[in-house]
């Protein structure tokens, strides 16, 4: 009989003494049974570390590892560097797992002989009572097979986030490659989830929500912190240096996907400047500027123009960088200016969204109709 392999769950832990029992309960209930689940105490400050002890007393199967405080990736990497399964899945510790999600996600890697297995999620308050959620990664009712560049593409367009307690890969994806995630920012997620669907055989994806994602205040994601700006910004670095090195063949495509990010990433920036009052430091908003520019030169030289819609959205991007920056519309009649402002902005953001749809399925009519010219150019050039 064929060994079942060795599934590696990865936890980092910090100042959640409330939730990592219950979450910690949901991992070792499994209904798959060959596992190694690696508690990491990122330094905790509370009871988590005597907790996790605890855990490993209760269950052969957990090991605690023990370090000084560095970060939820520097938690992942420790993690990493001591598992030991065929197969690594990341948990957040104030999260809880469905039951059979390591085993859906195997039996999934047979049936569909696929190596990365992603999967849909739910939302849960702090009292564990279901919230209504509207994710673009859930909006699927049927099996997904997928290439890792047609994978890749719908993760550049937000239709599959960038959480990695959303699936199941390969412990070669992580060791032994290079592999790891950015220590000291957040966002970490988004820079590095390509390079795991780019390393992929065969992607598939279950219409099944296999993890249920607390929100919460006090979380990574819950409150506005302007070095969110900046980390955000790294992270579509990192994310198109890995797809245009992997894949050169998606460089156009990386371009306009880019200045779209950056058209809906830096709304919220705009609308939490500008109506709660927060500051843009000056270099951020001119680096901001400075990309966006640049980004607009190189879709302007590439075989994509950017749509005139794009551009006017681009343009109030960079204004109302410029007038936070400044500190102008702080008070008085400027400060309803702002609001204005803020309300173009997020009107513009509805349109570039609904004729990017157009777009998309556009340019679909456009490469089948070239792809038939093609074939009859060629038929006829044998003709004759």
């Amino acid at each position: 009989m064929e060994q079942e392999p060795l599934v590696s769950i990865i936890i980092p832990v910090y100042k959640v003494e409330k939730f990592l029992d219950e979450c910690v309960k949901s991992v070792v209930a499994q209904t798959y049974r060959n596992l190694e689940i690696l508690l990491v105490d990122d330094g905790s400050p509370d009871n988590c570390p005597a907790m996790c002890d605890a855990w490993a007393t209760r269950d052969p199967r957990v090991r605690v590892i023990h370090k000084p405080n560095g970060g939820l990736s520097d938690a992942r990497n420790a993690g990493i560097a001591q598992a030991t399964g065929s197969y690594i899945y990341f948990a957040d510790s104030d999260d809880t797992v469905a039951p059979t999600l390591v085993e859906d996600c195997l039996n999934a890697m047979r049936e569909y002989d696929a190596d990365l297995v992603m999967f849909q999620f739910d939302t849960i308050s702090e009292n564990n009572k279901p919230l209504l959620s509207n994710y673009r990664h859930n909006d699927f009712t049927e099996v997904q097979v997928l290439t890792p560049v047609e994978a890749i593409k719908k993760q550049v367009k937000a239709e599959i986030d960038g959480y990695f307690w959303a699936f199941l890969a390969p412990a070669s994806t992580y060791q032994g490659t290079g592999f790891s995630f950015p220590v000291g920012r957040k966002i970490e997620d988004l820079s590095r989830i390509c390079n795991v669907i780019g390393e992929a055989t065969r992607v598939v994806r279950l219409p099944k929500a296999l993890y249920h994602y607390r929100m919460r205040e006090g979380s990574i994601t819950a409150s506005w912190d302007p070095q969110l700006t900046r980390d955000w910004t790294r992270a579509a670095d990192d994310r198109e240096e890995y797809i245009v090195h992997r894949f050169p063949e998606l460089k156009g495509f990386m371009t306009l996907q880019q200045l779209n990010f950056f058209a809906n990433l830096d709304y919220e920036t705009m609308r939490q400047s500008l109506i709660a009052g927060l500051k843009i430091d000056p270099e951020d908003a001119d680096a901001l500027r400075r990309r966006i520019e640049g980004l607009t030169k190189s879709a302007d030289e590439g075989d994509e123009p950017v749509p005139e819609t794009l551009r006017e959205l681009l343009g109030l991007l960079k204004l109302g960088i410029t007038k936070v920056a400044d500190g102008s519309g702080t008070d008085g009649d400027a400060e309803n200016d702002d609001v204005t402002l803020a309300d173009r902005f997020r009107d513009m953001r509805e349109d570039w969204r609904q004729l990017r749809i157009q777009r998309i399925e556009n340019a679909e009519e456009r490469k089948a109709e070239r792809k038939a010219a093609r074939n009859g150019v060629t038929f006829e050039s044998v003709l004759h």
